[in-house]
């Protein structure tokens, strides 16, 4: 799900602070954004992320640059780059000490991601999110939804709504909107 590289200028950082920020840099620490106290993922669908991501650290021999950072950051986003990108880099920033990286955030096209030798998209993907859930939907906070594919509560003016039958739901990003409406209508054609 995320492949993250973080090429340090040697030196830049001691043994110990590697370690500490590819910790921070651990797919579920990155999506397990809390509202107050509460988590705003559920915890079953952080651990797929984790068992799908990978976080490696590089300290090349030779870096040339005229600019300041520490740290340039590659974080590999299936097909949700462009959904995921501001939110990426505000959590990659914040796990970098004193905010000191440069981060690309790429996408992977359609049909350029494979787990256990087959080809996933962005809808296989989606079922094992789906699938990966723990907990039953929980109830919304006031101001947010809680999305019904992946669990993650999401502020009412930051999510992506979908009105089906009368009721409003709200999702994270397009693809679990999108995944969430084929379910219904394949459903509904049952």
């Amino acid at each position: 799900m995320l492949f993250i590289e973080v090429y340090a200028r040697r030196g830049a950082f001691g043994q110990e602070e590697l370690r500490q920020i590819a910790a921070r840099l651990a797919p579920s620490r990155i999506f397990a954004a809390t509202e107050g106290d509460e988590e705003a993922a559920d915890p079953g669908v952080l651990a797929l992320f984790d068992s799908l991501g990978h976080v490696v650290v590089h300290e090349p021999a030779i870096w040339v640059t005229a600019g300041p950072a520490r740290c340039v950051v590659n974080v590999y986003a299936a097909a949700w780059a462009k959904e995921m990108s501001e939110h990426l880099i505000s959590e990659v920033t914040a796990a970098v000490p004193g905010g000191d990286a440069i981060v690309h955030v790429f996408g992977v096209p359609q049909g350029g991601y494979g787990i256990e030798g087959r080809v996933r998209r962005s809808s296989d993907v989606l079922t094992m999110i789906e699938d990966a859930k723990r907990e039953a939907p929980a109830e919304a906070p006031p101001g947010t939804y809680v999305d019904p594919v992946c669990g993650a509560t999401v502020a009412k003016e930051k999510a992506v709504t979908l009105e089906l039958d009368g009721h409003t739901y709200g999702f994270c990003c397009p693809h679990c909107r999108g995944h969430f409406a084929k379910r219904r209508r394949e459903e509904a054609a049952t």
